[in-house]
């Protein structure tokens, strides 16, 4: 995720967006980064301000496009997540704030890309539930979010409705590192590795240094994570542990890239792969790499980018104060990280709990005893190896079945869908039709319906071409959906007729809805000088049972009224739509 270096702009005082429903997208986003990457460091000092900063900035927001709120949606709540995962506040001991808001936050960006298709976003939000289950210690939960993020992500389309293409680019690239550090936190390293080749492929394309140096970090913290569980686990580790060092070394000679909490990382990392028994250096060089790594990681307090780098940098220091023969410093430091419980990086948790064990177990006074602990934590090691690779395999299995399941959801909706409009076809209306009356039958509430024909349509065919009819067919179909409600319905019922139905509204609100619409169809033009227009009836009911049959039947018989009267008219059916009407009612 990005840092919190972004400068202030226009419509910002004292670090503050005074005007969020006004300002600039540009400076509104960035500012959003920015405050979502300072709620992210570990230790929380400020916590609860900048908190408030994404939640005033998502509340004063409000009336911006869906693409702009899905940003700051998922800005707030990632950072409302890191907060409850960096546990309690290091100077009072108890939670750094209450984050409930990122519950309200995630739903409304799970409601914000469905109703707007926003399929990137959507994988986003998968992930950021993926990491709300971890947090909970749901881990069944989190593996189920994580495959379907995985699985929507492999999908052709990624619609975030980006004003430029290089802004795509730039969220296709967050939505890389953010699936790719929530699989890291679930152990699946080498799942990880491939949406962070990607999304440095894209940095470099677009020339964007300090994007892919993100992505590079990225990299080394999971790299650094791999290398250290598999060293737990009693394998070799090294050659993830050298590879994560040589990227950190590379990014750390590059100052102006990434801030000195960043660099404070990749200095930890560094450390970290280094050999413990290494003979190429002698005691005293030895002594003084680990009083060069003490000063250059900095204090507890100094913060650092992400849960997942502050622990790393505890493992480093912790290591660094041991080699200069001061373990009960390390082993407090160590301490100190357990007490405030973190959750969210439950691979790295571990190595500062089995980091501890080593420390203090050189201090128990029978060998046995040390030998007891030490076989003890390297069974539980095996163990949870073996858990590892079986979430590994689950994973795979899951992702095979998301496929599947979401092809044959493909393939049901295509047998619902026209092809030539991509509008619902008779099928789809039916059901959805009789499941409406279903709903007015019992809560009481109202249903109109629309039937529409394309006037004078074979002439059209035969004027110009069946081609163009084809095309005004799909013109009439994109303009009616887009002038209704988007609760409303609409279908292709056959050749050129089309059904609206508008649950909710009452036949003269569905008279004016439609009248709107076939207004804005009379601009479409036919190609040979003319343009459309509709014929158009309207009927509705706010009786129980009336049969879908029936309620087609009197808008068809309004909709030929019109076409009598010279047709691009809309004729309200007539009857009263009750019992003595003679329509089928219940018994």
């Amino acid at each position: 995720m990005p840092d919190d270096r972004t400068p202030p702009v226009g419509g910002f005082r004292d670090g503050t967006l005074t005007r969020p429903g006004t300002a600039p997208r540009g400076s509104l986003l960035a500012h959003a980064r920015a405050a979502g990457a300072r709620a992210a460091r570990v230790p929380h000092l400020r916590s609860r301000a900048d908190l408030a900063a994404l939640t005033d900035l998502v509340e004063g927001a409000r009336g911006r496009a869906p693409a702009t709120r899905a940003v700051l949606l998922r800005e707030a709540a990632a950072g409302l997540l890191a907060v409850r995962g960096g546990g309690t506040c290091p100077r009072t001991g108890r939670p750094a704030a209450d984050t409930d808001a990122a519950e309200r936050m995630l739903d409304e960006l799970v409601a914000v890309v469905s109703e707007h298709g926003l399929t990137l976003f959507a994988v986003d939000a998968e992930a950021l539930l993926a990491r709300r289950a971890l947090l909970a210690d749901d881990e069944e939960s989190a593996l189920a979010a994580a495959t379907r993020a995985l699985t929507r992500l492999d999908e052709q389309a990624a619609v975030d409705a980006a004003p430029t293409e290089r802004e795509h680019r730039a969220n296709l690239q967050d939505t890389y590192r953010l699936v790719a550090s929530t699989l890291a936190a679930l152990g699946l390293h080498e799942n990880a590795q491939p949406l962070l080749a990607r999304a440095r492929v894209i940095a470099e394309d677009d020339g964007d240094l300090l994007a892919a140096a993100r992505s590079e970090h990225e990299l080394v913290r999971v790299l650094a994570a791999w290398g250290l569980r598999l060293a737990r686990a009693g394998r070799d580790g090294a050659p993830h542990l050298q590879e994560a060092a040589l990227r950190a070394g590379a990014l750390h000679a590059e100052p102006a890239l990434l801030g000195s909490d960043h660099r404070r990382a990749l200095r930890a990392v560094v450390a970290l792969a280094r050999r413990p028994g290494d003979t190429d250096r002698s005691p005293a060089e030895v002594r003084a790499g680990a009083r060069a790594d003490l000063e250059a990681l900095g204090p507890d307090e100094a913060p650092t980018p992400r849960l997942t780098d502050h622990l790393l940098v505890v493992l480093a220091r912790a290591r660094a104060l041991v080699l200069l023969g001061r373990p009960d410093e390390a082993a407090s430091c160590l301490a100190a990280v357990r007490d405030r419980h973190p959750r969210g990086e439950p691979g790295l948790a571990l190595a500062v709990s089995r980091e501890l064990v080593g420390v203090t177990a050189d201090h128990l006074a029978a060998v046995p005893g040390r030998r007891a602990l030490r076989d003890y934590t390297a069974d539980l090691e095996r163990e949870l190896w073996t858990l590892e690779q079986a979430r590994v395999l689950s994973l795979r299995t899951r992702i095979a079945h998301e496929q599947l399941r979401r092809e044959h959801g493909e393939v049901a909706a295509q047998a619902r869908t026209d092809a030539l409009t991509g509008l619902p076809n008779r099928r789809a209306l039916d059901d959805a039709l009789a499941d409406h009356l279903t709903t007015v039958a019992s809560r009481g509430a109202s249903l109109s319906i629309a039937m529409v024909d394309v006037d004078r349509f074979k002439t059209i065919n035969d004027r110009v071409s069946h081609a163009r009819g084809d095309e005004v067919l799909r013109l009439v179909a994109e303009t009616l959906r887009r002038c209704l409600r988007a609760d409303d319905l609409v279908a292709r019922y056959g050749g050129d007729e089309f059904v609206a139905v508008l649950p909710g509204s009452s036949e003269t609100d569905a008279r004016a809805a439609l009248e709107r619409a076939a207004a804005a169809v009379a601009g479409v033009p036919v190609g040979d000088g003319s343009t459309v227009s509709l014929s158009v009836g309207v009927a509705g009911t706010a009786h129980s049972g009336v049969t879908p049959g029936t309620l087609l039947a009197r808008a068809d018989r309004a909709m030929y009224e019109a076409k009598r009267a010279g047709g691009g008219a809309v004729v309200l059916d007539a009857s009263t739509d009750t019992p003595a009407d003679g329509l089928l009612v219940s018994g």
